[in-house]
């Protein structure tokens, strides 16, 4: 990699030679985030001290088209992770104008949707997909009245996957890809992808290996009001033998995703589908680490909502990309200018139930097929998932927005051992929101939700409780915003042992490149998920301070 950056930086500087001398154009920013916290995080009723101290330092310096880039991360000790201090990210890039582009060193990349290749970050999380390695990048349009649009990509390098849920778990990839897209006529464009890895994978103080093939195939048509998309995506990892793994094993799964969006006058309406199949296994295997499953780097659409509510957002319905099959189906209704309705139905469950075919002590399940598989099922034994939300927005004018909001979540966890035991959540909540200006600088916004549960695994007789969140925002345009929140539950079996959190929040922006932010309470923690990757954030008690300059 050395060597491409040093041949690239050559190119660059010797096209710019005007007779014996170099034309500098340079141009260079920096942004660093700060973020401290210190207090308490709570594991059931056991309370353990937490501190953590990150800085980011992100340096970027463009010389004639020639970028360089550079992260020097501080993170001792890090709130989610492994502890690191040094240089954590660092790049060469360079566009050219006849449509090629170089970049070598730390990278990420979304192929399309994301079936075959999603490679992102999402610290929040604690999670890092990226590649360390090289990206060559062809996109050219030929012609004006008939333009045909080409492009091509080609792409190496490494990934060092830290499993987000177990940090010192250590997966290794060597990934390779081509990409190619055409569209032949404006509103056609159909590409092709294939990734090639291999990995080591810590599997009980044992690496296996895996060899993986990930081809796909996609094709959408746009016009003004009018989009169609839809791709196809086969996977192939083969499991070398080891001593866990005697005999070579060959795991293949494949997916679907597809999606038709139509606008007519003030009424837009989105359908998305999913199927997928990446590794439909036994229900006594299914391991998060298991070999054959999913790979890292692929990250495709989750064809759900992703809500803002807080209390929605508690109980998030977890993926499976191995084994789902379902869709979404949003609409968007705009009146007038002042008030708008958005309506989303969503629907999931696995592909098939399973029967315990052995009549001794040993379980030995076979899977029970059936012809609609391609579409999901709502009975208990296909752990299924559906929602629908609706959601109204007034401006009743210049000083005053209402928002009012209604979901309905339904989800079973089925137990194939005691299916008795089986975990059924249902839901209800209503969000409100209400905004007021006072005049041009100060504005009060208030948000309460509430929150009807019923889970039917709960220890005592009564598997109901309710959730309550309540907020006051009090805004001075256009650089301070102060909230005080509040959250409130009846469920005597909540893990922490507590029934209500409080949360004071100032955010002070002091110009245009810095901006500061504290927070002192009780945060309930729970599950957090962005793009189909969900972790449970313990409870926290403490303090928080973010510092975040960008210059």
């Amino acid at each position: 990699m050395i060597k491409f950056t040093f041949i690239v930086t050559a190119i660059v500087l010797y096209s710019n030679l005007s007779f014996g001398q170099i034309n500098l154009n340079v141009d260079a920013s920096v942004s660093n985030l700060l973020r401290y916290g210190n207090g308490y995080e709570y594991s059931g009723n056991i309370r353990n001290a937490k501190e953590y101290f990150e800085n980011l330092t992100d340096a970027r310096l463009n010389v004639n088209g020639v970028i360089f880039g550079i992260r020097y991360e501080v993170s001792d000790p890090i709130e989610y992770g492994l502890n690191f201090v040094g240089i954590r990210k660092r790049y060469i890039e360079y566009n050219h104008e006849v449509g090629i582009s170089l970049r070598a060193g730390d990278y990420w990349e979304t192929i399309s949707r994301g079936l075959s290749l999603n490679v992102f970050e999402d610290r929040p999380l604690g999670y890092d997909t990226g590649i360390d390695g090289v990206r060559v990048t062809y996109n050219k349009t030929f012609g004006k009245k008939n333009p045909f649009r080409l492009k091509a990509q080609l792409l190496g390098g490494d990934i060092e996957y830290s499993d987000y849920l177990d940090p010192d778990r250590i997966e290794r990839y060597k990934v390779r890809g081509a990409y190619a897209e055409i569209s032949p006529l404006k509103p056609i464009t159909l590409g092709l992808n294939y990734i090639y890895s291999t990995g080591e994978l810590p599997d009980q103080d044992v690496l296996t290996k895996v060899t993986s093939d990930v081809p796909e195939v996609n094709l959408s048509y746009t016009t003004q009001d009018f989009e169609f998309y839809i791709s196809y995506a086969h996977k192939s990892s083969i499991i070398s033998p080891n001593s866990i793994y005697t005999n070579s094993l060959t795991g293949l799964g494949d997916g679907i995703y597809s999606s038709l969006s139509y606008s007519f006058g003030n009424v837009g309406l989105t359908l998305d589908y999913k199927n997928y199949r990446f590794d439909i296994t036994l229900p006594d295997n299914r391991s998060n680490t298991r070999p054959t499953r999913m790979l890292p780097y692929q990250n495709p659409p989750t064809a759900i909502k992703e809500h803002t509510s807080v209390l929605i957002s508690r109980n998030p319905h977890v993926v499976d990309f191995n084994d789902e099959v379902g869709g979404q189906i949003d609409v968007a209704y705009v009146p007038s200018d002042k008030l708008s309705f958005n309506f989303n139905g969503s629907i999931a469950s696995r592909h098939y139930q399973y029967t315990d075919t052995d009549t001794t002590a040993n379980i030995s399940y076979q899977r029970t097929e059936r012809s609609g598989s391609f579409l999901p099922d709502l009975d208990d034994p296909f752990s299924p998932f559906w929602e629908f939300y609706l959601e109204g927005e007034y401006y009743a004018s210049e000083k005053i927005y209402t928002k009012l909001a209604f979901a309905r979540q339904s989800s079973t966890l089925y137990n194939q051992l005691n299916p008795l035991s089986s975990e059924k959540l249902f839901t209800s909540t209503i969000p409100v929101e209400f905004k007021y200006s006072i005049d041009e600088d100060y504005t009060i916004k208030f948000t309460g939700e509430t929150q009807w549960v019923h889970n039917s695994i709960r220890i005592s007789e009564d598997k109901n409780f309710t959730n309550q969140y309540l907020a006051l925002s009090l805004q001075r345009s256009p650089n301070v915003t102060l909230t005080f929140s509040s959250e409130f539950t009846s469920d005597d079996e909540e893990p922490s042992g507590k029934n209500s959190w409080f949360l004071g929040e100032a955010t002070y922006q002091i110009n245009q490149s810095n901006t500061v932010g504290v927070s002192y309470g009780t945060e309930r923690g729970g599950l957090k998920c962005t793009n189909g990757i969900c972790r449970y954030v313990n409870p926290f008690s403490g303090f928080r301070l973010s510092v975040a300059t960008q210059f």
